[in-house]
């Protein structure tokens, strides 16, 4: 993933930020678990503050959405994405095939404005979601869900949305991710991207999946960020059965907001 990183013209960040960053969105118990690997946990934040400088970023730290409110999993030590949406007041919008257990327990805390497009075959109900968050608004896909479907759910997200944007972005959703039973192509990437050059935003790259997968999909969503060529692939076919059930979250979505 550096490698990957680095031919994409990725920028090291210097310096380490400070602790009152990490006990603004999490715990103390959180801050005693991960104060033994302090140098890395204050290089996350100093990266988060240099997204929050420049007002549009994306950046990587390792993952942050499981990281909780008092346990970090997976070795994710510090939500960025959680502690730039509070600092600027954004919506965060989580993306992936594994539901972002540490952001949903940040959201019960801190109440943030939270989309979730997530695997329904293994993760929490819709009702547990949008019955227990604080504004969450849960899109748990079925398998076989591919661009039409993930585009669909992006657009309502980018009318209904106000104001900066926050997204953990995995790339296990793409259809050639070799554990995955997602269909999205490049081309949701792009147009994530085209979707967010409209706006004040910021990226966490999360599950990064394979490493053909994870270049081609991240040069992609640059791309649209930037204005560039679209990339030249066929959309997989989905399912009726996969359309109503997405029809059928977009109904509830609307409800709910």
């Amino acid at each position: 993933m550096s490698e990957a990183l680095r031919e994409l013209g990725a920028e090291v960040v210097e310096g380490a930020g400070g602790w009152d960053a990490v006990r603004l969105i999490h715990s103390e118990i959180f801050v005693k678990t991960v104060a033994k690997r302090e140098a890395d946990v204050l290089r996350a934040v100093a990266v988060a503050d240099a997204a929050l400088s420049r007002g549009r970023a994306v950046i990587y730290v390792g993952g942050t959405s499981m990281a909780g409110l008092h346990t970090p999993r997976g070795g994710q030590l510090f939500n960025a994405a959680v502690y730039i949406a509070r600092k600027v007041g954004a919506s965060v919008l989580s993306i992936d095939r594994h539901f972002p257990v540490g952001t949903w327990e940040l959201h019960l805390k801190h109440k943030f404005l939270l989309y979730v497009i997530y695997g329904g075959a293994e993760g929490p109900s819709y009702r547990h979601v949008a019955g227990r968050g604080y504004g969450a608004v849960p899109f748990p896909l079925p398998p076989g869900a591919g661009d039409r479907s993930f585009e669909r759910v992006l657009s309502f997200i980018d009318r209904v949305s106000e104001g900066p944007l926050v997204v953990q972005l995995g790339f296990d959703i793409h259809r050639d991710d070799p554990t995955g039973y997602f269909f999205a192509s490049e081309r949701f990437y792009y147009l994530l991207g085209r979707a967010l050059a409209r706006r004040e935003f910021y990226v966490s790259l999360e599950c990064p999946s394979s490493s053909g997968v994870f270049r081609r999909a991240l040069a992609s969503l640059l791309a649209g960020i930037s204005g560039g060529e679209p990339p030249a692939v066929e959309p997989y076919r989905e399912s009726e059965a996969v359309q109503r059930d997405v029809e059928l979250l977009l109904r509830r979505a609307r409800r709910l907001l």
